[in-house]
């Protein structure tokens, strides 16, 4: 039976998938960057028992500061 996702395994997954980037968006196909990043999360959360189809309301800070991440980055590579 999943367990219930804490707020601290949503930021340690989150914070995976940002060490994971380079990875995780070389094999993205044809997904934007910010859809990669944002599915590796949420298929690594259903991983660490988070029900699928839940909503994500909860990890919705998490997700929003990776895209930042992501997008600063992204810029600076400009």
């Amino acid at each position: 039976m999943p367990t219930e996702v804490t707020a601290e395994k949503i930021r340690q997954v989150c914070d995976g998938v940002w060490r994971d980037r380079a990875a995780i968006l070389g094999t993205r196909g044809v997904t934007s960057g910010e859809e990669a990043l944002v599915g590796a999360a949420y298929w690594r959360l259903c991983s660490a028992g988070r029900k699928p189809g839940r909503s994500i309301a909860d990890c919705a800070p998490y997700l929003r500061e990776l895209i930042r991440r992501y997008r600063a980055e992204a810029r600076q590579a400009v």
